[in-house]
């Protein structure tokens, strides 16, 4: 590993407490060490918070990263058995139908996909759609929609809250605000000994995971590594990677309980009488006026109300521009970064199915001295041997 003369570590730093950073977090201070959790805002406060939180392997090409979203998926269900079923975690299944013969037939041939795989996916008739999900109203065209059944999602502010919880009682210290932004890295001999903080506190390390999410590449850089850590651009106009979310409600019963997608919308539901709302085609940015993102908003709920009932007397109470993570070949980065010992980075577009399973993964290179052949398609230096 690039950790190079540390096979064990006493004391380690994670920068960022979104779900993939608290998740990691939690597993370090499980196994005994000396870790704080640094984050700039509150946690869970940056894209985890408007995140679709769909768990899900349902499209997620190639094979080797379906089968770790798969066990992402597991590992979700067994923390959750583990502690009793909290109310964050929503095994509700997904509903997905086309509008075209030519979107049904790429539906169709994705299911079949699946079920090689092993995955639960099924074709089902209107009349059992209109069972498992009431509040559905399917075009009078559409026969036949999806079915996932182990799918589901998360509600992610009750859960980043446990868990940092969690961490907290087993020995982690959590710095948030000030304290909690890194301002720059202490590099010595091409190893990370240390980080500086915003509040200017210099916090020594043997390791430091960087879970920022889109600020992973500006946090690497500052150890002075040569490999990059390439996402889709964010910042500049017409920017893909920014998704508009909408919050809604109230939703009057029978409203939606699964998660749906469809041609024009995707929606699921958000704790007490709310709905949580996307659209692929809702082209946004970080400098789409207010106007804009206002109208794109009442778009989206006229949509979900076509789609689904319970939402007559809903309003949009809320509407925001996420910014989610996408490395630049849609598939995660992971692993300690060439060129800058001690630092390892973790970036990735499905932050909440895989954050759990990922944190193992990491925690346990991170203690063994030993790469985990399931994230080997994954590493930083693919980048640099591609240039």
């Amino acid at each position: 590993m690039s950790g190079e003369d540390t096979p064990r570590l006493p004391t380690c730093a994670v920068i960022g407490a979104g779900v993939l950073g608290v998740c990691v977090a939690l597993r370090l201070a499980e196994a005994g060490v000396a870790v704080t959790l640094l984050e700039q805002d509150s946690p869970g406060q940056g894209a985890t918070r408007s995140s679709l939180a769909w768990l899900n392997a349902n499209n997620k090409l190639p094979r080797a990263y379906h089968d770790l979203n798969y066990m992402g998926m597991r590992r979700w269900a067994g923390l959750s058995a583990s502690l009793g079923g909290p109310v964050w975690y929503r095994p509700t299944g997904n509903v997905e139908w086309a509008s075209s013969p030519a979107e049904q037939a790429q539906l169709t041939a994705r299911v079949h996909r699946l079920t090689r795989y092993g995955y639960p996916a099924h074709l089902i008739g209107a009349a059992e759609v209109a069972e498992l999900e009431p509040a559905l109203n399917l075009p009078p065209s559409v026969h036949e929609a999806a079915w996932f059944p182990d799918e589901g999602y998360l509600i992610t502010e009750p859960l980043v809250s446990h868990l940092v919880a969690l961490a907290v009682q087993r020995g982690a210290t959590l710095l948030t605000g000030e304290q909690g932004r890194v301002v720059s890295l202490d590099v010595t001999g091409k190893r990370v000994r240390a980080l500086r903080t915003a509040a200017g506190q210099s916090i020594p390390v043997n390791a430091v995971v960087c879970c920022g999410g889109r600020w992973v590449p500006e946090l690497a850089e500052m150890s002075g590594a040569t490999c990059p850590v390439p996402l889709l651009p964010w910042a500049t106009r017409g920017a893909v990677a920014p998704a508009l979310v909408v919050v809604a409600g109230p939703v009057n019963p029978p409203g939606p309980t699964r998660v749906i997608h469809g041609p024009e919308i995707c929606l699921r539901p958000d704790g007490d009488q709310l709905v949580h709302l996307e659209a692929a085609d809702a082209t946004v940015d970080m400098h789409t006026p207010q106007a804009d993102l206002r109208r794109w908003a009442a778009v989206l709920l006229s949509r979900a109300q076509r789609a689904v009932g319970g939402l007559e007397d809903a309003d949009v109470l809320d509407h925001r521009v996420c910014v989610r993570p996408l490395p630049v070949d849609g598939l995660p980065i992971v692993g300690w970064l060439p060129g800058a010992a001690g630092l390892y980075v973790a970036v990735t577009h499905s932050a909440v199915t895989l954050g759990l399973h990922l944190a193992e993964l990491i925690c346990s290179e991170l203690l063994s001295d030993t790469p985990t052949a399931e994230l080997a398609p994954y590493r930083p230096d693919r980048f640099t041997a591609s240039a």
